[in-house]
């Protein structure tokens, strides 16, 4: 046996490589699966802020536990949790009200303790070290007067049994300051909890009382007082010690935690992170198997072929075997030691070729500094492999074993003989069922992973029995016009295995090729949809702005500097199932965001009325007013009152006169409009008592409104909303006479009714997409400013840009005239750039600088690509390319070893030709055409497969961690991709024929033809 080894170098070689390749495929599914599960888990750790992977574990003080302290909660944390996460900082805190000077109202404001609080803040004075001492805001110090020494209060928390009288008011907590503080940015010991950023904020559900930044205080201020503080300690995650075994543990000790201790709120980041990396390994589980199954069969078919050709070599030897008395049974153990035992050795050349590339791949993939780890999975993939590949050469050497003595030693094998029809068979038919089964739905996940090779494996060897019986056609033809060249290739091609091996392995390899070219292009493309929708422009710059008209002119001094910019103002309810609203410039928004995001969009409807904004030319409005009214259920006669906005949004009334105490009447006007900034006129309004069940009906005459002597332009055609009212409703309808206005009232229940100026449309018109959006549809939604604003919907689409397909869009022009004011706390105020360049941002951030609108975060497109670029599906996908590679790597190799092992017969048949006087140019031209035939007949098969295994394998590739439902996905051919992959392959596989062609046609010698030696 080992001489015979000896004797066959080249092929034992051959066959230990290509075995070597099949447990390469083998090793490197697990091994590179665990590298991307260790980058996934990298990936989560590094990319989310310290806020969403720290462990929050709160407890309420209670009746039976008033004076429980930070220590406590953390004694009770898991170890399970504790290795995961670094030093816990423990916090004290309890909403309350202070007084900031005498005669003022109580303000909100947090008191706090937080563990090492004063080594994250710069302090002036020093840092509270006893009960009663606290540290204030600088913002607040420079506010209220307050300095060191300043004493404060707070109320203490009633509770049963803690005072003898539990109606009284239990004692003030006496607070004293001690120093100010300035917030360090720190997000990692903050964890999105600052205490600053609200000092003189109002807010409308606290009557806009400002508010107060957090006191910062020590723990000791908490003993024995404040029974309902609540106590927290946040864990912080450890990204050193959060791996893919240690992270499912401390998840699983935080569902014990909680159910052993319901009284414990815990907001749990590391299920979180450990749902988002198992979502992530189920993705890899089914890519990484994909792209790896899919060389895996080639490889094989390979083996199956180089096996194939062994086996013609060893005719003569098997024939000589039986001869000599062996057995069938003999013979087969003879041939096949000499076949297997080159396969098993290729076992650990492509353990450690596997482990190799698996290192290659990470460093050029996945995120640096991952750990290396080859998993217990190896060693049945490996032994799996080693049976799949035993299997191939028995079933290559199947059919010769089974040939009478007499054909095997025949120097040309039958045609008869040839192939294993059995093996052929069931692919086709494996090829079939998995087209099928994929196109009507009854196949997918992982069942349908091998269904594209088969399909090519099953082109390629139909083709290798068609292909061969249209050449020798082919070469009869020629013959019959003298063309020699054509007819010598073609009866080659008709008659050599080697050209039908050719033929199935390059059909093969080039589907794998373009598959995998095709389908890294339409994820990346994908990829990059869904990022332009979601950012909606190629920068996002959040700038800290209050109000509408403040981002609008932040937005405005952008465009003056060339920059083309939109002001964009997003509130998202706390209802994740709510839409959204995304208020924005319709006029500049086609000039900034991203194209394909506003594909779909018409701004048209969102466009501004042709009514000006009337503005306020001064204080005082003066005016003759009559009236004709009927008022019941009330004795408090109605007020006429003008309703108006400044230019940063607030809202402004002033009563013009009362409308009473007489039924009919008249009054002259001269009031204090109190607004005189930028003031625009928003609407007339009849205000009534407010009594429930009254009612105030009749006629307004206004003549001669003015301010400061100035006609104010009211009566205007188009200058009133005054829609007709249904029947049984209030309204006040204003009517144009000359230079006189008339309202006609009709107010119920005791409700106010206005008129406003047209130069806001109502209802808003918007733009909506989502399931149960409809044209015309009228419905209040969710405003910027944290109310609710009616719209009219009109248009519907399928997605709005970073509202994505749960939302809707209105004008924040036409918000700004109504209402300035926007939710801080809630709104995202954002400007979006149409250019993302670093100088561009760079000048915007100068310009929005000096615009007092400074910018807190910018977000790019390419930025939330590249998020998506680093996820389990893209790097799965990455595999398929470098698959392809080498599976035309793999066909190069196969054309080499095919040409080793046939080429003396090939040069003995053309010197053959040359004796009997055909010319050494159609000898060389013949085998040219001979080797070039096979190999460009494979790539336009390959390519053809290779599109129809995407029509059937995308779909059930996962192209998002999480996926969306808007963009839809594109799975169409990226044809580009797609014909220069075809022409790479075709050029590297021809080149390699040609350079076969011409090394064989130097080997051509005429007394080759006469038995010397080759």
């Amino acid at each position: 046996m080992w001489a015979a080894l000896r004797h066959r170098r080249g092929q034992v070689l051959a066959l230990a490589l290509v075995s070597a390749l099949v447990a390469t495929c083998a090793a490197f599914a697990p091994i590179f699966a665990r590298s991307v599960d260790q980058g996934l888990l990298r990936t989560h750790v590094t990319q989310a802020d310290a806020e969403q992977t720290a462990t929050a574990i709160s407890r309420p003080r209670t009746a039976d536990a008033r004076d429980v302290l930070p220590a406590v909660v953390a004694e009770q944390v898991p170890a399970e949790l504790a290795a995961v996460s670094g030093d816990p900082v423990e916090v004290v805190r309890q909403s309350t009200r202070v007084v900031p000077e005498p005669g003022k109202q109580a303000s909100p404001v947090v008191l706090r303790s937080r563990t090492g609080a004063c080594d994250h803040l710069e302090v002036a004075g020093r840092c509270p070290q006893a009960a009663g001492e606290i540290l204030v805001s600088a913002a607040d110090a420079k506010a209220w007067g307050w300095k060191a020494g300043t004493e404060l209060e707070i109320p203490d928390d009633k509770y049963p049994g803690r005072y003898p009288n539990v109606d009284a008011e239990p004692p003030p907590i006496d607070l004293t300051v001690v120093g100010t503080y300035t917030v360090r940015e720190d997000p990692e010991y903050w964890l999105g909890d600052r205490p600053d950023g609200k000092s003189g904020v109002t807010t409308p559900d606290l009557d806009n009382l400002p508010l107060v930044d957090d006191l910062i205080t020590t723990e000791a201020t908490f003993e024995g007082v404040l029974p309902k503080a609540t106590v927290l300690v946040v864990l912080p995650l450890d990204p050193q010690a959060a791996t893919l075994d240690s992270l499912p543990l401390a998840a699983q000790a935080v569902e014990r935690m909680r159910e052993e201790h319901p009284e414990l709120d815990i907001d749990d980041s590391a299920a979180t992170l450990v749902d988002g990396v198992t979502t992530g390994r189920s993705q890899t589980a089914i890519i990484v198997p994909f792209v790896t199954v899919q060389l895996a069969l080639l490889s094989v078919l390979v083996l199956f072929l180089v096996a194939q050709s062994g086996v013609d070599q060893r005719r003569h030897d098997v024939a000589l075997a039986r001869l000599r008395g062996r057995s069938r049974a003999g013979a087969r153990r003879l041939l096949l030691t000499e076949l297997v035992v080159p396969v098993v050795l290729g076992l650990p050349i492509g353990f450690v070729c596997a482990v190799l590339l698996a290192v290659l791949v990470r460093r050029s993939m996945l995120p640096r500094g991952i750990p290396f780890e080859i998993p217990l999975a190896v060693l049945p993939w490996l032994l799996g492999s080693l049976v799949v590949s035993v299997l191939a050469v028995a079933l290559a050497a199947r059919p010769v074993l089974r040939e009478p003595v007499n054909d095997l030693l025949r120097s040309v094998r039958p045609s008869s003989a040839g192939g294993s029809a059995v093996v052929e068979v069931v692919v086709v038919v494996l090829a079939v069922i998995g087209v099928v089964g994929l196109a009507t739905g009854a196949l997918s996940g992982p069942a349908a992973l091998a269904t594209p090779t088969l399909l090519a494996i099953a082109v390629g060897v139909l083709a290798a029995r068609f292909v061969p019986r249209l050449a020798a056609r082919r070469a009869r033809s020629a013959m019959r016009r003298g063309r020699v060249a054509a007819a010598v290739a073609g009866h080659a091609v008709a008659r050599r295995p080697a050209a039908r091996r050719v033929l199935v392995v390059t059909t093969v390899a080039t589907a794998l090729a373009v598959f995998g070219a095709n389908a890294v292009v339409v994820a990346d493309r994908n990829r990059l949809a869904r990022a332009e929708l979601e950012t909606g422009a190629p920068a996002v710059v959040s700038v800290d702005v209050a109000t509408a008209p403040e981002l609008l002119s932040a937005a405005g001094t952008l465009q003056e500097a060339d920059i083309a910019a939109v002001p964009v103002a997003i509130i998202q309810p706390r209802d994740k199932n709510a839409e959204a609203t995304l208020a924005t410039d319709p006029d500049w928004l086609f000039r900034a965001a991203n194209p394909d995001a506003i594909a779909d969009l018409d701004p048209r409807p969102l466009a501004l009325p042709d009514q000006k904004p009337i503005e306020v030319p001064g204080r005082t409005a003066t005016a003759r007013v009559s009236w004709d009214l009927a008022s019941e259920g009330s004795e408090d006669p109605p007020e006429l009152v003008l309703d108006m906005t400044t230019g940063t949004g607030d809202k402004r009334s002033a009563r013009l006169t009362t409308l009473g105490p007489k039924a009919r009447g008249s009054a002259r006007v001269d009031a204090d409009l109190f607004c005189t900034d930028d003031c625009r006129v928003a609407g007339i309004r009849v205000a009534t008592s407010g009594f429930p069940g009254s009612s105030v009906d009749g006629t307004v005459e206004v003549a001669g409104l003015a301010v400061d002597g100035k006609p104010l332009p009211v009566t205007g055609p188009r200058t009133w909303d005054s829609d007709a009212a249904a029947e049984g409703s209030s309204s006040l309808t204003v009517t144009p006479k000359g230079e006189d206005l008339h309202l006609e009232v009709a107010a119920l229940d005791g409700a106010d009714v206005t008129a406003h100026v047209a130069d806001v449309p109502r209802p808003l018109p918007a733009i909506a997409a989502g399931p149960d959006a409809e044209v015309d549809d009228v419905r209040s939604v969710t405003d910027v400013a944290g109310g609710q604003t009616e719209i009219e919907v009109a248009q519907v689409v399928d997605a709005l840009p970073a509202a994505t397909d749960h939302g809707v869009l209105v004008s924040l022009p036409a918000l700004a005239r109504t209402s300035g004011e926007l939710d801080t706390t809630r709104t995202q105020r954002q400007i979006w750039l149409g250019d993302a360049s670093p100088a561009t941002i760079e000048r915007a951030r100068d310009l929005l600088g000096d615009a007092d609108a400074p910018v807190r975060s910018v977000r790019t497109t390419a930025e939330a690509d590249r998020v998506y670029d680093q996820s389990a599906s893209a790097w799965g996908l990455q595999l398929a390319l470098l698959g392809g590679v080498l599976a035309v790597v793999l066909a190069a190799l196969v054309l080499v070893v095919l040409a080793i092992t046939g080429w003396r017969s090939s040069a003995r048949d053309l010197a053959a030709l040359r004796v009997s006087g055909v010319s050494s140019r159609a000898a060389a031209r013949a085998l040219r055409t001979e080797h070039l035939t096979s190999v460009a007949v494979g790539v336009v098969l390959g390519a053809l497969c290779a599109l129809v295994g995407s029509w059937i394998a995308l779909p059930e590739l996962p192209l998002f961690t999480t996926p969306a439902a808007v963009p839809v996905a594109d799975l169409a051919p990226a044809w580009l991709a797609v014909v220069a992959a075809t022409l790479v392959v075709a050029i590297v596989l021809l080149v390699v024929a040609r350079l076969i062609a011409g090394a064989i046609g130097r080997r051509v010698r005429l007394g080759v033809a006469q038995g010397e030696p080759t």
